[in-house]
Protein backbone atom coordinates (compact mmCIF):
# COMPACT_ATOMS: atom_id res chain seq x y z
CA UNK A 1 0.00 0.00 0.00
CA UNK A 2 1.79 3.60 -0.89
CA UNK A 3 1.99 6.46 1.33
CA UNK A 4 0.10 8.68 -0.76
CA UNK A 5 -3.31 6.02 -1.11
CA UNK A 6 -2.50 5.54 2.42
CA UNK A 7 -3.09 9.52 3.20
CA UNK A 8 -6.18 9.93 0.72
CA UNK A 9 -7.62 6.78 2.57
CA UNK A 10 -7.16 8.20 5.52
CA UNK A 11 -8.79 12.08 4.31
CA UNK A 12 -11.50 10.19 2.89
CA UNK A 13 -12.31 8.28 6.42
CA UNK A 14 -12.09 11.70 8.73
CA UNK A 15 -14.02 13.63 5.95
CA UNK A 16 -16.53 10.60 6.28
CA UNK A 17 -17.15 10.85 10.33
CA UNK A 18 -17.23 14.73 9.87
CA UNK A 19 -19.71 14.60 7.87
CA UNK A 20 -22.11 11.88 9.89
CA UNK A 21 -21.39 14.09 12.98
CA UNK A 22 -23.03 16.65 11.03
CA UNK A 23 -25.62 14.67 10.11
CA UNK A 24 -26.60 13.37 13.46
CA UNK A 25 -26.26 16.68 15.23
CA UNK A 26 -29.15 18.39 12.52
CA UNK A 27 -31.28 14.86 13.36
CA UNK A 28 -30.61 15.05 17.02
CA UNK A 29 -31.62 18.74 16.93
CA UNK A 30 -34.70 18.39 14.92
CA UNK A 31 -36.25 15.38 16.41
CA UNK A 32 -34.34 14.08 19.52
CA UNK A 33 -35.90 15.38 21.69
CA UNK A 34 -39.88 14.87 21.11
CA UNK A 35 -41.70 12.02 23.22
CA UNK A 36 -41.05 8.78 20.66
CA UNK A 37 -44.61 7.94 18.71
CA UNK A 38 -43.65 4.25 18.97
CA UNK A 39 -44.65 1.99 22.04
CA UNK A 40 -40.94 1.26 22.72
CA UNK A 41 -38.58 4.11 24.92
CA UNK A 42 -35.00 2.92 24.05
CA UNK A 43 -31.64 3.13 25.87
CA UNK A 44 -28.44 2.88 24.10
CA UNK A 45 -25.79 0.93 25.15
CA UNK A 46 -21.86 1.31 24.19
CA UNK A 47 -19.86 -1.71 25.68
CA UNK A 48 -18.32 -4.82 25.25
CA UNK A 49 -19.52 -7.51 24.04
CA UNK A 50 -16.36 -9.14 22.60
CA UNK A 51 -12.55 -8.52 23.16
CA UNK A 52 -10.57 -8.66 26.43
CA UNK A 53 -13.38 -7.09 28.04
CA UNK A 54 -16.31 -8.94 27.03
CA UNK A 55 -16.63 -10.71 30.39
CA UNK A 56 -17.74 -7.48 32.06
CA UNK A 57 -20.12 -6.89 28.55
CA UNK A 58 -21.67 -10.34 30.06
CA UNK A 59 -22.15 -9.28 33.35
CA UNK A 60 -23.60 -6.29 32.24
CA UNK A 61 -26.34 -8.00 29.86
CA UNK A 62 -27.45 -10.56 32.85
CA UNK A 63 -28.17 -7.07 34.97
CA UNK A 64 -29.86 -5.50 32.41
CA UNK A 65 -31.79 -8.37 31.47
CA UNK A 66 -33.17 -8.42 35.15
CA UNK A 67 -34.26 -4.74 35.72
CA UNK A 68 -35.76 -5.11 32.06
CA UNK A 69 -38.18 -8.11 33.15
CA UNK A 70 -39.29 -6.14 36.42
CA UNK A 71 -40.02 -2.66 34.46
CA UNK A 72 -41.70 -4.07 31.96
CA UNK A 73 -43.86 -6.42 33.99
CA UNK A 74 -44.36 -3.26 35.58
CA UNK A 75 -45.85 -1.22 32.59
CA UNK A 76 -42.25 0.25 31.25
CA UNK A 77 -42.26 4.13 31.26
CA UNK A 78 -45.98 5.41 31.32
CA UNK A 79 -46.88 2.14 29.57
CA UNK A 80 -44.15 2.12 27.09
CA UNK A 81 -41.70 -0.91 26.67
CA UNK A 82 -38.23 -0.58 27.73
CA UNK A 83 -35.52 -1.90 25.42
CA UNK A 84 -31.87 -1.40 24.83
CA UNK A 85 -30.03 -0.76 21.28
CA UNK A 86 -26.30 -2.42 21.94
CA UNK A 87 -23.35 -0.95 19.97
CA UNK A 88 -20.18 -3.75 20.53
CA UNK A 89 -17.34 -0.89 21.47
CA UNK A 90 -14.76 -3.80 22.70
CA UNK A 91 -14.38 -0.72 25.49
CA UNK A 92 -11.92 0.38 22.64
CA UNK A 93 -11.96 4.34 22.46
CA UNK A 94 -11.23 4.28 18.54
CA UNK A 95 -14.55 2.74 18.37
CA UNK A 96 -16.60 4.64 21.34
CA UNK A 97 -16.46 8.12 19.44
CA UNK A 98 -18.08 6.57 16.38
CA UNK A 99 -21.10 4.58 18.37
CA UNK A 100 -21.77 7.86 20.15
CA UNK A 101 -22.44 9.62 16.67
CA UNK A 102 -24.52 6.56 15.58
CA UNK A 103 -26.47 6.70 19.08
CA UNK A 104 -26.67 10.87 19.23
CA UNK A 105 -28.46 10.94 15.60
CA UNK A 106 -30.62 7.83 16.53
CA UNK A 107 -33.60 10.13 17.92
CA UNK A 108 -35.53 7.19 19.37
CA UNK A 109 -32.88 6.89 21.92
CA UNK A 110 -33.04 8.85 25.07
CA UNK A 111 -29.91 8.07 26.78
CA UNK A 112 -26.62 5.61 26.81
CA UNK A 113 -25.54 3.87 29.44
CA UNK A 114 -21.43 2.84 29.32
CA UNK A 115 -18.64 2.39 28.53
CA UNK A 116 -17.27 0.37 30.74
CA UNK A 117 -13.85 1.25 31.19
CA UNK A 118 -12.93 5.61 31.53
CA UNK A 119 -11.06 5.93 29.27
CA UNK A 120 -13.35 4.56 26.08
CA UNK A 121 -16.24 6.75 27.61
CA UNK A 122 -13.70 9.82 28.43
CA UNK A 123 -13.29 9.61 24.44
CA UNK A 124 -16.69 9.60 23.53
CA UNK A 125 -18.04 12.06 25.88
CA UNK A 126 -17.53 15.55 23.47
CA UNK A 127 -19.55 14.19 21.13
CA UNK A 128 -22.85 13.31 23.89
CA UNK A 129 -22.58 16.74 25.35
CA UNK A 130 -22.68 18.30 21.55
CA UNK A 131 -25.54 16.05 20.98
CA UNK A 132 -27.39 16.48 24.18
CA UNK A 133 -27.93 12.87 25.06
CA UNK A 134 -26.90 11.82 28.44
CA UNK A 135 -24.07 9.52 28.83
CA UNK A 136 -24.52 7.58 31.97
CA UNK A 137 -20.97 5.83 32.24
CA UNK A 138 -22.46 3.59 35.73
CA UNK A 139 -18.57 2.08 35.41
CA UNK A 140 -16.65 5.42 35.12
CA UNK A 141 -14.74 6.08 38.07
CA UNK A 142 -11.86 8.49 36.52
CA UNK A 143 -12.55 11.32 38.71
CA UNK A 144 -12.48 13.57 34.97
CA UNK A 145 -15.39 11.34 33.60
CA UNK A 146 -18.24 13.84 34.95
CA UNK A 147 -16.00 17.00 33.92
CA UNK A 148 -16.98 16.73 30.14
CA UNK A 149 -19.99 18.38 30.72
CA UNK A 150 -24.00 18.38 31.47
CA UNK A 151 -24.39 15.53 29.77
CA UNK A 152 -22.18 13.01 31.20
CA UNK A 153 -23.28 11.09 34.74
CA UNK A 154 -21.59 8.35 36.65
CA UNK A 155 -23.32 6.68 39.63
CA UNK A 156 -19.75 4.96 40.29
CA UNK A 157 -17.51 5.74 43.29
CA UNK A 158 -14.58 7.80 41.76
CA UNK A 159 -10.62 6.18 42.25
CA UNK A 160 -10.14 8.55 44.61
CA UNK A 161 -12.37 8.00 47.05
CA UNK A 162 -11.51 3.82 46.36
CA UNK A 163 -7.85 4.39 46.91
CA UNK A 164 -7.90 5.75 49.94
CA UNK A 165 -10.49 3.32 51.11
CA UNK A 166 -7.69 0.58 49.81
CA UNK A 167 -5.01 2.59 51.22
CA UNK A 168 -6.96 2.33 54.76
CA UNK A 169 -7.99 -1.31 54.52
CA UNK A 170 -3.88 -1.90 53.54
CA UNK A 171 -2.84 0.21 56.75
CA UNK A 172 -4.56 -2.38 58.79
CA UNK A 173 -2.57 -5.44 57.59
CA UNK A 174 0.41 -3.76 56.44
CA UNK A 175 2.93 -1.07 56.72
CA UNK A 176 5.21 -2.25 53.59
CA UNK A 177 3.79 -2.99 50.33
CA UNK A 178 4.92 -3.83 46.75
CA UNK A 179 2.12 -2.50 43.93
CA UNK A 180 1.33 -3.48 40.37
CA UNK A 181 -1.08 -1.10 38.28
CA UNK A 182 -2.30 -1.28 35.16
CA UNK A 183 -0.32 0.66 32.53
CA UNK A 184 -3.38 2.46 31.38
CA UNK A 185 -4.10 6.45 32.08
CA UNK A 186 -6.81 4.56 34.89
CA UNK A 187 -4.32 2.26 36.04
CA UNK A 188 -2.00 5.64 36.44
CA UNK A 189 -4.22 7.61 38.50
CA UNK A 190 -5.06 4.42 40.86
CA UNK A 191 -2.13 4.19 41.83
CA UNK A 192 -1.41 8.12 42.05
CA UNK A 193 -4.20 8.58 44.43
CA UNK A 194 -3.45 5.11 46.23
CA UNK A 195 0.27 6.28 46.49
CA UNK A 196 -1.11 9.56 48.04
CA UNK A 197 -3.47 7.86 50.40
CA UNK A 198 -0.66 4.97 51.70
CA UNK A 199 2.14 7.71 52.51
CA UNK A 200 -0.63 9.84 54.57
CA UNK A 201 -1.48 6.22 56.44
CA UNK A 202 1.81 5.39 56.88
CA UNK A 203 1.98 2.25 54.52
CA UNK A 204 5.44 2.68 52.92
CA UNK A 205 5.88 1.29 49.12
CA UNK A 206 8.59 -0.27 48.73
CA UNK A 207 8.24 -1.38 44.92
CA UNK A 208 6.12 -0.66 42.70
CA UNK A 209 5.89 -1.45 38.58
CA UNK A 210 3.26 -0.74 35.87
CA UNK A 211 2.12 -4.18 34.38
CA UNK A 212 0.56 -4.13 30.07
CA UNK A 213 -2.79 -5.31 30.52
CA UNK A 214 -2.57 -7.34 27.56
CA UNK A 215 0.41 -9.27 29.20
CA UNK A 216 0.42 -12.76 30.14
CA UNK A 217 3.51 -13.32 32.48
CA UNK A 218 3.96 -11.05 34.65
CA UNK A 219 6.65 -13.12 37.05
CA UNK A 220 9.42 -10.88 36.11
CA UNK A 221 8.12 -8.18 37.91
CA UNK A 222 6.49 -10.23 40.46
CA UNK A 223 9.62 -11.79 41.73
CA UNK A 224 10.98 -8.33 42.38
CA UNK A 225 8.42 -7.00 44.28
CA UNK A 226 8.78 -10.36 46.05
CA UNK A 227 12.44 -9.85 46.91
CA UNK A 228 11.37 -6.45 48.25
CA UNK A 229 10.41 -8.16 51.20
CA UNK A 230 6.89 -6.78 51.48
CA UNK A 231 4.32 -7.27 54.13
CA UNK A 232 1.53 -7.67 51.14
CA UNK A 233 1.03 -7.08 47.75
CA UNK A 234 -1.37 -4.67 46.44
CA UNK A 235 -2.93 -4.75 42.15
CA UNK A 236 -4.66 -2.36 41.01
CA UNK A 237 -6.34 -3.62 38.13
CA UNK A 238 -9.43 -5.36 36.80
CA UNK A 239 -10.38 -9.32 37.18
CA UNK A 240 -8.65 -10.85 34.17
CA UNK A 241 -4.92 -9.53 35.30
CA UNK A 242 -5.91 -9.76 38.97
CA UNK A 243 -6.22 -13.26 38.81
CA UNK A 244 -3.06 -14.29 36.85
CA UNK A 245 -1.30 -12.21 39.19
CA UNK A 246 -2.34 -14.09 42.16
CA UNK A 247 -1.87 -17.24 40.69
CA UNK A 248 1.93 -16.25 39.51
CA UNK A 249 2.27 -14.57 42.97
CA UNK A 250 2.14 -17.73 44.55
CA UNK A 251 3.80 -19.45 42.00
CA UNK A 252 6.58 -17.42 42.89
CA UNK A 253 6.49 -18.31 46.34
CA UNK A 254 4.62 -15.24 47.88
CA UNK A 255 2.02 -16.13 50.37
CA UNK A 256 1.92 -13.24 51.96
CA UNK A 257 -1.60 -11.10 51.81
CA UNK A 258 -3.08 -9.95 48.24
CA UNK A 259 -5.19 -6.60 47.76
CA UNK A 260 -6.42 -6.85 44.16
CA UNK A 261 -8.57 -8.70 41.18
CA UNK A 262 -12.78 -7.66 41.59
CA UNK A 263 -15.64 -8.88 42.99
CA UNK A 264 -16.64 -10.97 40.12
CA UNK A 265 -17.37 -14.83 38.72
CA UNK A 266 -14.21 -14.89 36.48
CA UNK A 267 -11.99 -13.24 38.61
CA UNK A 268 -13.07 -15.90 41.11
CA UNK A 269 -12.95 -19.01 38.69
CA UNK A 270 -9.61 -18.27 37.39
CA UNK A 271 -7.82 -17.23 40.35
CA UNK A 272 -9.29 -20.46 42.33
CA UNK A 273 -7.56 -21.31 45.62
CA UNK A 274 -4.46 -18.72 45.17
CA UNK A 275 -6.80 -16.00 45.57
CA UNK A 276 -8.49 -16.95 48.90
CA UNK A 277 -8.38 -14.91 51.36
CA UNK A 278 -8.05 -12.02 49.10
CA UNK A 279 -9.34 -8.26 49.84
CA UNK A 280 -11.13 -6.43 47.38
CA UNK A 281 -12.99 -3.01 47.31
CA UNK A 282 -16.87 -3.36 46.50
CA UNK A 283 -20.45 -1.88 46.24
CA UNK A 284 -22.38 -5.31 46.84
CA UNK A 285 -22.09 -8.89 48.80
CA UNK A 286 -25.04 -11.27 48.13
CA UNK A 287 -23.93 -12.26 51.77
CA UNK A 288 -26.18 -9.08 52.01
CA UNK A 289 -29.04 -9.11 54.71
CA UNK A 290 -30.90 -5.94 54.00
CA UNK A 291 -34.53 -7.66 52.50
CA UNK A 292 -34.09 -5.60 49.26
CA UNK A 293 -30.94 -7.35 49.01
CA UNK A 294 -31.32 -10.41 49.96
CA UNK A 295 -34.78 -10.42 47.33
CA UNK A 296 -32.25 -9.28 44.19
CA UNK A 297 -30.17 -12.55 44.98
CA UNK A 298 -33.17 -14.36 44.86
CA UNK A 299 -34.66 -13.36 41.33
CA UNK A 300 -30.42 -13.19 40.03
CA UNK A 301 -30.31 -16.64 41.14
CA UNK A 302 -33.72 -17.42 40.01
CA UNK A 303 -32.83 -16.37 36.57
CA UNK A 304 -29.39 -17.44 36.15
CA UNK A 305 -28.42 -19.99 38.63
CA UNK A 306 -25.29 -18.09 40.07
CA UNK A 307 -24.70 -15.52 42.71
CA UNK A 308 -24.83 -11.73 41.49
CA UNK A 309 -21.55 -9.71 41.59
CA UNK A 310 -20.26 -5.81 41.38
CA UNK A 311 -21.04 -6.08 37.75
CA UNK A 312 -24.94 -7.38 37.83
CA UNK A 313 -25.42 -4.76 40.26
CA UNK A 314 -24.10 -1.92 38.51
CA UNK A 315 -26.16 -2.69 35.52
CA UNK A 316 -29.54 -3.63 37.52
CA UNK A 317 -29.67 -0.17 39.15
CA UNK A 318 -28.57 1.65 36.09
CA UNK A 319 -31.10 1.21 34.17
CA UNK A 320 -34.07 1.60 37.06
CA UNK A 321 -32.44 5.13 37.71
CA UNK A 322 -32.56 6.40 34.09
CA UNK A 323 -36.01 4.47 34.00
CA UNK A 324 -37.00 6.48 36.80
CA UNK A 325 -35.30 9.59 35.47
CA UNK A 326 -37.46 9.21 32.64
CA UNK A 327 -40.71 8.72 34.88
CA UNK A 328 -40.34 11.98 36.28
CA UNK A 329 -39.15 14.52 33.53
CA UNK A 330 -40.44 12.66 30.64
CA UNK A 331 -39.29 9.75 28.16
CA UNK A 332 -37.44 11.95 26.28
CA UNK A 333 -33.29 12.95 26.09
CA UNK A 334 -34.51 16.40 28.14
CA UNK A 335 -36.64 14.58 30.31
CA UNK A 336 -33.85 12.00 31.11
CA UNK A 337 -31.52 15.34 32.24
CA UNK A 338 -34.68 17.00 34.31
CA UNK A 339 -35.22 13.50 36.17
CA UNK A 340 -31.26 13.53 37.09
CA UNK A 341 -31.18 16.48 38.47
CA UNK A 342 -34.43 16.40 39.96
CA UNK A 343 -34.68 13.22 41.64
CA UNK A 344 -33.70 12.87 45.17
CA UNK A 345 -34.66 9.24 46.09
CA UNK A 346 -33.13 7.01 43.68
CA UNK A 347 -33.05 3.37 44.80
CA UNK A 348 -29.89 1.15 44.03
CA UNK A 349 -28.71 -2.27 45.37
CA UNK A 350 -25.51 -1.52 45.34
CA UNK A 351 -25.24 2.22 46.79
CA UNK A 352 -28.91 2.36 48.85
CA UNK A 353 -30.79 5.67 48.58
CA UNK A 354 -28.82 8.62 46.84
CA UNK A 355 -29.47 12.10 44.83
CA UNK A 356 -26.46 13.29 42.41
CA UNK A 357 -24.73 16.54 43.48
CA UNK A 358 -25.23 18.76 40.64
CA UNK A 359 -21.67 19.87 40.14
CA UNK A 360 -20.11 16.55 40.24
CA UNK A 361 -22.65 14.40 38.17
CA UNK A 362 -22.40 11.86 41.20
CA UNK A 363 -23.82 10.37 44.20
CA UNK A 364 -22.55 12.28 47.09
CA UNK A 365 -20.69 10.33 50.27
CA UNK A 366 -20.94 7.23 48.69
CA UNK A 367 -17.86 4.81 50.50
CA UNK A 368 -17.20 1.30 48.87
CA UNK A 369 -16.97 -1.74 51.68
CA UNK A 370 -14.20 -4.64 52.15
CA UNK A 371 -14.81 -7.88 50.79
CA UNK A 372 -12.63 -10.83 51.56
CA UNK A 373 -12.68 -14.07 49.74
CA UNK A 374 -13.92 -17.01 51.72
CA UNK A 375 -14.64 -20.20 50.27
CA UNK A 376 -14.78 -19.04 46.73
CA UNK A 377 -17.25 -16.51 47.80
CA UNK A 378 -16.58 -12.51 48.36
CA UNK A 379 -18.51 -11.56 52.23
CA UNK A 380 -17.81 -8.42 54.14
CA UNK A 381 -15.08 -8.30 56.68
CA UNK A 382 -16.91 -5.98 58.74
CA UNK A 383 -14.59 -3.10 58.58
CA UNK A 384 -15.92 0.28 57.85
Amino acid sequence: MSKQWSGSRRLRVVVGIASAALVAGLVSACGGSSESDSGTVYFGVSGPKSGPSAEYGRLWQQGFDLALDEINAAGGINGKKVELKWEDSQSDPKQTVPIATKFVGDESIIAELGDFSSPASIAASPVYNRGKLVQYGFTNSAVDFTKAGDYSWSPSITLDVFQERNAQWVSAKAKKVSVVYLETDWGKQAFKFFEQSAKEKGVEIVYSSPILPDSQDFRPVLIKGRDANPEAFVHLGYGPDGALIVKQLRDVGYGGQFFGGQNTPQFISLAGAAAEGDIVNGVFTAADTNPKVVDFVKKFRAKFNVDPGDFNVYAYDAINVLVKAAEHGGATREGVLKGLREVKDFDGIGLGTFAFDQQTRRPNGVKPIELILKNGAFVPTGNK
